[in-house]
C-alpha cells in the first residue's frame, strides 16, 4: 500500500487535503440553523384544509363501529373519513417495484394488527378545530389476543427465508470437533427514526393532476406509489421536497398517512395539509426491527477460525413482511472454510419495519463482531490481532 502525505499549502493536494478530515458546510445548514428554510408542510396554499389522524386502541381485533356524530356536529369540520367512506385506492408496488396484485389498498383499517393503526381521519378548516373533532370519534372494537414481540411465546420460531440461507463445508461437524467453541445469543430491540421534522405532507390535486409537498429520500419512488394508488400515470405526480430534517429511511417510501391526505384532498377538491403528531413517530412507519441472533464459532488454539454457525430471527408484522438480512456481515467479514447461516422472521403485532441506517449490516455486524471479541477473550489474544489472523 502506498501512503501519501498531504502538505498544507501544497496548491496541488489543497482541495484534497480539505476535503478528506476537513471541515465541510452542508449546502443547505445555514438556511436550516437560521429558520430560512421553508419545509414541505410550511407551504401556504389558498384554501388549504387540516387533516388529524385517529389511530385504534388495541394491537389486535377488528373494528365493530366508529361513531361520529359528535364529530361531524364539531365546528369547523369538513369532512370524516373512515374504511367505508374514504374512496376506494389501488395496490401499490413494494419497495423494490414488484407487480402489485389486483386488488383494492385501503390507508384505513377495519382489521387491527397493531396499536395506533389509523382507523379514521378528520379534515377540518383549521388544526385546532380537525384535533378537536378527532378527539370525539368513538371506536368499539373486538379485541383478540396479541403477540407482543419475539420473546413471546406465541410467536413461534417463525418463517424459513429461503433467500437468506447461505451455507459451504460442513459448519456443524467443524464446531463439534473444534479445540476451542464460542456459542453467544445477542438481541438488539426494535429502533425508529424520530426526525426533528416530523413525517407530513400537503396533497393538491388539480384535475387528475397531483402535486404533494413532502420531505423525501427517494422522489421518484413515492411519486411512482402515489401514481399507482390512484391509477394516474407517473408524469401526473409532482412531489415537492424542498429540505428533509432528516429521515434515516423513515422517508423513502410513501406511507398510508400519505395516502389519507391525497384521498382527502381528492374529496374536498381543495388541499389538505397532515402531519404525524410525535407519538404517531412510532405507530405511522417501522424502524429497525427487533432480532435475536445465536453465533457460534469453532477454532483452533490459535484463534484461526474453523467454523461460523449463524441463526437469526427478526420480526415484521401480522400482515406485512420485512426481512433484516442478518447474514449480510457475518458471510463475508471473516475467512473460514466451513459456514452455514439461516433467517426465519417472525410475525408480531407491531407495524411493519423498514430501512434505518444500514439495513441488515448494522445487527448483523453487531452479532458477528461481538462474538469475535468473546473468541478473544477465550484464547487469549488481543481482539485486534485475532482479527487479523482471520481477515477475509
Amino acid at each position: 500500500m502506498t501512503v501519501h502525505n498531504i502538505r498544507h499549502g501544497d496548491a496541488s493536494d489543497g482541495a484534497f487535503a480539505e476535503a478528506v478530515g476537513g471541515r465541510l458546510s452542508r449546502v443547505d445548514g445555514p438556511a436550516k440553523i437560521t429558520g430560512a428554510a421553508k419545509y414541505a408542510v410550511e407551504q401556504q396554499l389558498e384554501g388549504l384544509a387540516y387533516a388529524v389522524l385517529v389511530g385504534s386502541t388495541i394491537a389486535s381485533g377488528k373494528v365493530l363501529a366508529i361513531d361520529t356524530k359528535a364529530a361531524e356536529a364539531a365546528p369547523g369540520m369538513l369532512q370524516v373519513l373512515t374504511p367505508d367512506t374514504i374512496i376506494s385506492l389501488r395496490t401499490a408496488a413494494d419497495w423494490f417495484g414488484t407487480p402489485p396484485p389486483d386488488k383494492p389498498y385501503c390507508p384505513l383499517a377495519r382489521d387491527i394488527t397493531f396499536s395506533g393503526q389509523y382507523v379514521a381521519a378528520i379534515v377540518a378548516e383549521t388544526f385546532e378545530q380537525a384535533v378537536a373533532a378527532a378527539a370525539l370519534v368513538k371506536v368499539s372494537y373486538d379485541e383478540t389476543s396479541t403477540i407482543v414481540d419475539l420473546s413471546d411465546a406465541k410467536a413461534g420460531d417463525g418463517i424459513p427465508i429461503d433467500a437468506m440461507t447461505k451455507e459451504w463445508g460442513d459448519a456443524q461437524g467443524a464446531f463439534a470437533s473444534a479445540p476451542v467453541r464460542i456459542c453467544a445469543a445477542y438481541n438488539t430491540p426494535r429502533e425508529y427514526q424520530a426526525p426533528m421534522e416530523p413525517h407530513g405532507l400537503i396533497a393538491r390535486w388539480e384535475g387528475d393532476k397531483l402535486t404533494v409537498w413532502e420531505p423525501s429520500q427517494w422522489l421518484d419512488g413515492m411519486a411512482r406509489t402515489y401514481a399507482e394508488w390512484f391509477d394516474v400515470p407517473f408524469e401526473n405526480v409532482r412531489l415537492v421536497s424542498p429540505y428533509i430534517g432528516g429521515g434515516f429511511g423513515s422517508k423513502a417510501l410513501a406511507l398510508s398517512h400519505g395516502a389519507v391526505a391525497a384521498c382527502a384532498a381528492k374529496m374536498l377538491s381543495r388541499p389538505v395539509r397532515l402531519v404525524m403528531t410525535r407519538p404517531q413517530t412510532f405507530t405511522g412507519y417501522g424502524g429497525r426491527a427487533a432480532t435475536r441472533q445465536t453465533v457460534t464459532i469453532g477454532a483452533d488454539a490459535d484463534g484461526k477460525i474453523q467454523s461460523i454457525v449463524h441463526r437469526s430471527v427478526n420480526e415484521t408484522s401480522i400482515d406485512g413482511m420485512w426481512v433484516e438480512p442478518l447474514g449480510s456481515v457475518t458471510s463475508i467479514m471473516y475467512s473460514t472454510p466451513n459456514f452455514s447461516s439461516k433467517q426465519n422472521v417472525v410475525r408480531v403485532n407491531s407495524v411493519v419495519p423498514g430501512a434505518m441506517r444500514a439495513p441488515g449490516e448494522n445487527p448483523s455486524a453487531f452479532g458477528i463482531e461481538c462474538a469475535i471479541d468473546e473468541l478473544a477473550y477465550e484464547v487469549g489474544i488481543d481482539p485486534l490481532e485475532i482479527r487479523l489472523r482471520n481477515y477475509a
